[in-house]
């Protein structure tokens, strides 16, 4: 019998209450184990409340450097002050991280707010086992990308950057609408990534959006996710199949750390 893994993470955990329902129920239903959160975002410790005592779960750092909604932001955790790079006049993230191109926000401040972030969730109750990106940044900040695998090493972090791998014909079925679970039976022995995004459908999440997606976008399709992470059909998948979703912590990672252009040509 083949044997499929998933690293399967559900990101923007404390983002919103939204996000923060339903990755307690996905972590629930069983296949979410990994989960990455925002340390700028306000619902932090109420993310920490719900599940930050789940034994089966990794948890990891979502750097965030920016806040791409256009009626939702978020602050820094540090004092990066109004000539960062970072902020817009009233101390909120920039929405678009094609911005710092301009801007030209120094690597060691970044950093400084990065240790910031993880030492929030570290207070709020986490224990943070790796970091991951927000929106990659460092593709428009020159010298980010080594600093962030420099810092996961002092911190003794696993690197998010050596383990991006998608199950083959699965991301095109769900593009066209087609049986996942078809996709799923056709995947080979191997291992895989799988990210989320989920929330609960709620004015909250209809509050979110921007020029690209509408609040109603946006809360539809997170609030699809969460259904499917907490479906019937996606256990039955599981078991009939045989994937064992996996922590980052149970995962191996590849020899040679991926490229942003690496991931971003995955994960697209």
């Amino acid at each position: 019998m083949k044997k499929v893994y998933f690293i399967t993470r559900a990101d923007d955990a404390g983002s919103s209450k939204s996000a923060n329902i339903a990755i307690a129920r996905a972590i629930k239903a069983g296949f979410i184990r990994n989960v990455s959160i925002m340390a700028p975002g306000v619902f932090t410790d109420e993310a920490a409340a719900l599940f930050a005592h789940e034994k089966g779960v990794c948890f990891g750092m979502h750097g965030t450097l920016n806040a791409e909604w256009d009626r939702v932001k978020w602050r820094p955790v540090s004092d990066l002050g109004q000539n960062s790079g970072l902020v817009d006049e009233q101390g909120f993230f920039l929405d678009k991280t094609e911005k710092f191109v301009e801007t030209k926000p120094s690597v060691a401040l970044i950093m400084k707010e990065y240790s910031a972030q993880l030492d929030k969730l570290t207070r709020a109750g986490f224990r943070i086992s790796y970091i991951d990106s927000h929106m990659f940044p460092e593709k428009y900040i020159p010298g980010l990308d080594e600093a962030v695998s420099d810092f996961a090493k002092a911190k003794g972090l696993l690197d998010h950057m050596y383990y991006y791998e998608l199950p083959p014909g699965v991301v095109e079925a769900a593009k066209k609408k087609e049986s996942i679970v078809g996709a799923l039976r056709k995947v080979p022995s191997g291992q895989y990534f799988y990210l989320a995004h989920p929330a609960v459908y709620s004015e909250e999440m209809l509050q979110t959006g921007n020029s690209e997606y509408s609040g109603e976008d946006v809360a539809n399709a997170r609030a699809g996710e969460a259904k499917f992470l907490g479906s019937g059909i996606l256990k039955h998948a599981m078991r009939l199949i045989g994937i064992r979703p996996l922590r980052y912590d149970e995962a191996t990672p590849f020899e040679t750390r991926l490229t942003v252009a690496d991931v971003q040509r995955i994960l697209s």
